[in-house]
């Protein structure tokens, strides 16, 4: 094939290729009107269009197919298909069989909902039904009809792949694996999700002995083993979750894994991709999570690359960090693949949403800034339902940038202003990119928690003071990780990089001159000591606010702690401390680590004295432990975060008078961009390295200059 994702980014023809996308759903219009979308769409400077292919729009009766339009004019896939050929577009397809998309049902057709002996609903914890669309992945029966949906529609999509001629470039498979279940907190108890989960406990530990001895339990076979259920009361309880989480990235795979080989079997070769949803109330503080329940997929497949979900509902300064920061971590987890997106915010789902063009119109420019490598405008073109199909009612998305009858609306000039600046700026933009001198370590297992402490589940399953730990990780990882660190780094324009701690090495780390983790009181010892020999070879490791302990099964596991030799214990004090001459610096939580070796050097204090952060050296590099929670909240958060980059003299890369504004600098072969970004809700003028500038609200200006040879 022409067109794969390899080396960070799209190539077609062999060439890097930047996917400017729109998404139309042709079962959502007026078939008459199909051609002058598409010709919109390209005239807004698009190379792709996007569009679900309903299994329930399709067949619309068990074993009675329409994709000629025979029963209904906007059911002809085949003529919109040719039409996207004609008009020169590129076409990604999304079979399902789930699409979601607020289509009744999800996708799945009407008549094998209403399967009266029906084996395929996914069941809770009690063997009932959790919703009458939720099927259970693998079971033999979805399966099955799944199956059945693809022997008619594979053989289409494989006539029209761009290999023989075809507008067909990509295609998604399936949609958002396991939303339902980060949303719900339902967990999915199928007998077919419980007999592979013995069987992957039974390959995992080999023999029961093995299992007891890490659970602590005195099972005799694995045949007593059940799936946990219910709050964790105590420590097996905990293992056996942590182990569910596990499984469920494994069924995840598999689920796609056996998707990915029957679509190969029609002689397709198409790219294919996923979508990852988790922006919730304009933040994706989730979204990493979400990105981790797909981390065996990404570590075992590359013919198929992750998408993120970019929908930030509005613009400001309180989610600017969301989409750089989940931008790196995909693109941790993913080198291979670029980090595109594949719904990117083109209008509003909730009519009560308010989407401003010019607000969208500067995270489209900031997305650029922060590496987003290819996009598809969702929703390019408002949709009408088909009768009885739409979830929420008749109306699919607001505020586009067409209107269902193909009229341009306000959004639509927005567009095709970024798109022209992305077509202009071709391929040195899109191989563009950053330098940072700071890193920051991604530890999965701390994201391993939707199971236990979901989107919408109102009671946690998970307490850890039961446990005898002060940190609940879904806590550190989104206030103290995510909207801490991350977001203090981007607001004091320092830039960074992410490394998933499970797949770098010592060397990779050394690149940097810091490398910034958040911590936990449990951490595997393989992971444990990668960060001892960082720091022994000249690494300067910033860790906060505890000290690992324990492994990922809550067993004693203290080689971090041995090998950089730290003695601490925990105490409770007053939230404020002093650090680094910084005083009444707010922490989270009372308690804290207090340091008892009197040759480090004490960097910071609680209100009586004690010693809660240290630096000190150890080999040929420096350890700085901070044993408090902080995220940002004040100022002092941010006086803190700089004064510990300023250790290793880490300097910006312009001066900019105004500390409000946001900047990056991006690098290609010809040119650079600096990107300059007005989050804020009034008119700036500031200097640029001398220059004055003048940027008005939620607002971008890029400065291109030619590099120096």
């Amino acid at each position: 094939m022409s067109f794969k994702a390899a080396q960070g980014y799209f190539l077609k023809n062999g060439k890097p290729f930047f996917v400017i996308s729109g998404e139309i759903h042709y079962f959502r219009l007026d078939s008459h009107l199909w051609e002058k979308h598409l010709i919109l769409l390209k005239q807004a400077g698009a190379n792709t269009t996007s569009a679900y292919i309903p299994w329930d729009w399709h067949e619309y009766e068990e074993n009675k197919f329409d994709f000629n339009g025979e029963t209904n004019p906007a059911r002809n896939l085949i003529k919109y298909i040719k039409l996207c050929k004609k008009i020169g577009l590129d076409l990604i397809v999304k079979p399902g069989p789930y699409i979601l998309a607020e289509y009744e049902n999800q996708g799945l057709p009407e008549w094998f909902i209403n399967k009266r002996e029906t084996n395929a609903h996914a069941l809770d914890e009690r063997g009932n039904i959790i919703s009458p669309d939720l099927m259970s992945y693998l079971s033999d029966e979805f399966l099955h009809f799944t199956f059945l949906w693809y022997d008619k529609i594979m053989p289409i999509i494989a006539e029209h792949q761009e290999s023989i001629g075809g507008p067909i470039t990509m295609m998604q498979v399936c949609n958002e694996v396991g939303v339902f279940q980060w949303l719900s907190g339902k967990i999915d108890y199928h007998e077919s999700v419980v007999k592979l989960y013995k069987t992957f406990l039974k390959e995992k530990y080999q023999s029961i002995e093995t299992m007891n001895m890490t659970y602590g339990t005195e099972y005799s076979s694995f045949d007593e083993v059940i799936a946990p259920r219910g709050k964790i009361k105590d420590k097996q309880d905990y293992c056996a979750y942590y182990d569910f989480h596990l499984f469920y990235r494994h069924y995840y795979a598999s689920y796609l894994d056996t998707l990915i080989n029957k679509i190969r079997s029609y002689d397709i070769n198409l790219q294919l991709t996923h979508n990852i949803p988790g922006w919730i109330y304009g933040i994706a503080a989730e979204l990493p999570m979400l990105i981790s329940t797909y981390e065996e997929v990404m570590r075992t497949r590359s013919d198929i690359v992750f998408g993120l979900d970019h929908i930030p509902e509005f613009f400001s300064f309180r989610n600017a960090h969301s989409d750089l920061a989940c931008n790196k971590i995909l693109e941790a987890m993913q080198p291979y693949g670029p980090v595109w997106a594949a719904e990117f915010q083109c209008g509003t789902r909730e009519h009560h949403v308010k989407s401003d063009t010019t607000d969208l119109e500067a995270f489209y420019y900031a997305s650029l800034a922060h590496g987003i490598k290819s996009f598809n405008y969702y929703m390019f073109s408002q949709g009408i339902n088909p009768k009885g199909k739409g979830f929420f009612g008749k109306t699919f998305y607001y505020q586009t940038a067409l209107e269902s009858k193909a009229l341009k609306l306000p959004l639509y000039e927005s567009i095709k202003k970024v798109d022209r600046f992305i077509n202009k700026e071709k391929e040195d933009l899109l191989i563009s990119e950053t330098k940072s001198e700071i890193c920051v370590g991604l530890y999965k297992p701390y994201f391993y928690t939707e199971l236990t402490t979901s989107q919408m589940l109102k009671e946690k399953r998970l307490d850890v003071a039961k446990l005898g730990l002060l940190f609940d990780p879904r806590f550190i990882r989104e206030e103290i990780f995510f909207n801490g660190l991350l977001r203090g780094l981007q607001t004091l324009n320092v830039n960074y990089d992410i490394q998933d701690l499970e797949r770098t090495t010592v060397n990779d780390l050394l690149k940097y001159k810091q490398l910034w983790v958040t911590t936990i009181e449990f951490m595997d010892g393989k992971i444990q000591q990668l960060l001892v020999n960082y720091v022994k070879a000249g690494g300067h490791l910033i860790m906060y606010p505890a000290i690992p302990t324990l492994d990922l099964y809550l067993n004693k596991c203290t080689s971090l702690q041995d090998e950089l030799n730290l003695q601490f214990y925990k105490s409770s004090s007053p939230n404020k401390v002093e650090a680094f001459g910084i005083e009444d610096l707010f922490t989270v939580f009372g308690e804290k680590l207090i340091f008892e070796s009197e040759k480090e050097a004490v960097v910071s204090k609680t209100k009586t004295g004690e010693a809660c952060g240290i630096r000190k050296k150890v080999g040929n590099g420096f350890l700085t432990a901070l044993g408090f929670a902080f995220g940002y909240t004040s100022d002092e958060h941010l006086h803190l975060i700089e004064k510990v980059v300023l250790f290793d003299k880490i300097k910006r890369q312009a001066k900019v008078s105004d500390p409000d504004i946001q900047f990056i600098i991006r690098k290609g072969e010809k040119n650079s961009y600096l990107f300059l970004l007005n989050y804020h809700n009034q008119r700036k003028t500031f200097t640029v390295d001398s220059k004055q500038v003048t940027l008005n609200p939620f607002s971008c200006k890029i400065i291109k200059q030619k590099n120096r040879i």
